[in-house]
């Protein structure tokens, strides 16, 4: 870890046999991890450089040891975090429903492609609705009768507005259809 030869000047400062040095080290060092290409750290007061990739982190204090202790103890328990989470449903190209879950903090899925369990491929999300919690309060997970109950449920509503949707195309068709032969007839 430590060479106890103090640390080394800047390198404009060194004179002809230290920047010698100073680069007979360096290749030494690019030749022992040549296969890393990661960043360097040294400790104070020493002029061995370690790899941040496969060299050894330098051993933590026991001061450090209690600040990460108090910090892991202060990260909330993981059913208190499961009460973070909502459901979503995602909406694909396929016309399936893909139930999806993420934090609370969240505003929208960021995902734009996911993997079709009907289909068995990965389709293109169209839409998302957040549906709520994932978890019942007592931190349980909805079980899968729960789960496909509000999955047919919100299937049943997607399908609903899709009929209104057509109706209402229709319904514009139609009466563009009855305005053509009087447009026509005004004409003549």
């Amino acid at each position: 870890m430590q060479d106890e030869l103090g640390s080394r000047p800047p390198l404009m400062k060194l004179s002809e046999s230290e920047k010698r040095e100073y680069e007979e080290a360096d290749r030494k060092f690019r030749d022992q991890h040549a296969d890393c290409r990661d960043a360097r750290w040294s400790i104070s007061g020493s002029r061995v450089t370690h790899c941040c990739f496969c060299c050894p982190s330098p051993p933590m204090g026991p001061k450090q040891m209690k600040d990460f202790a108090r910090l892991f103890a202060s990260w909330p328990s993981q059913e208190e975090r499961k009460k973070d989470l909502d459901t979503w449903n995602l909406i694909l190209r396929c016309d399936h429903v893909v139930p999806h879950i993420q934090h609370r903090e969240s505003s929208y899925v960021s995902a734009r492609v996911v993997d079709c369990p009907e289909c068995g491929e990965r389709r293109g999300v169209v839409s998302s609705e957040r549906l709520g919690p994932a978890y019942r309060d007592d931190g349980t997970v909805r079980d899968r009768a729960e789960a496909d109950r509000e999955r047919l449920t919100q299937e049943l509503a997607t399908a609903e507005a899709k009929l209104v949707r057509q109706q209402k195309n229709a319904a514009a068709t139609q009466h563009r259809i009855t305005e053509i032969p009087e447009e026509l007839n005004s004409e003549s």
